[in-house]
């Protein structure tokens, strides 16, 4: 089934407490924004950044691509934070326990390599192979900060092209 989205510069879904839970179609659009940012974390990682270092305000230029509210970001992050921890074989930690914490950080532990690859992976089994190509197709592009000369890394079309923000830069207004 295929949702239709927004016309591109309409007003951003705006958040709603719970709406995720209770909105089928807000519900598919945010599991396809994860699906972005999980396909463009292995392209933004090649520039030598760590998983939870390529995901930082990854999920805000996703929110761009979705017409999605910021205020929608923390959330598309922690899913893609639980789906490549449960992948990692770390179970299902709780968001705000020590264990997700060091969870990521065993992940982190693991040569840059590794874990792109590993990203990668993730984000092919989270597009779900029985679901006829879910995946948006919102950017064809890479990381600005890549060497372009390069070939493309082979994530697929759902690739968002991003900088990760500083971790002490000031917060992004919310809304669009």
């Amino acid at each position: 089934m295929d949702i239709p989205t927004p016309p591109s510069g309409g007003p951003p879904i705006p958040f709603q407490p719970v709406a995720w839970a209770t909105d089928p179609e807000l519900t598919e659009r945010l599991r396809r924004a994860t699906q972005t940012l999980l396909d463009s974390l292995p392209t933004v990682m090649e520039d030598g950044l760590p998983f939870s270092d390529a995901l930082h305000g990854g999920a805000q230029h996703v929110c761009d691509a979705a017409e999605l509210d910021y205020a929608w970001a923390p959330m598309i992050e922690a899913e893609t934070v639980r789906v490549v921890t449960r992948e990692a074989g770390h179970g299902e930690p709780a968001l705000f326990t020590p264990e997700l914490a060091r969870a990521v950080e065993r992940i982190e532990s693991l040569p840059l390599d590794y874990q792109q690859r590993f990203v990668q992976r993730v984000a092919d089994r989270y597009a779900d192979p029985d679901r006829p190509s879910q995946r948006s197709v919102v950017a064809t592009a890479v990381s600005p900060a890549r060497d372009t000369t390069r070939p493309r890394h082979p994530a697929g079309p759902n690739v968002l092209p991003f900088t990760p923000r500083p971790q002490n830069s000031p917060p992004r207004s919310p809304g669009r």
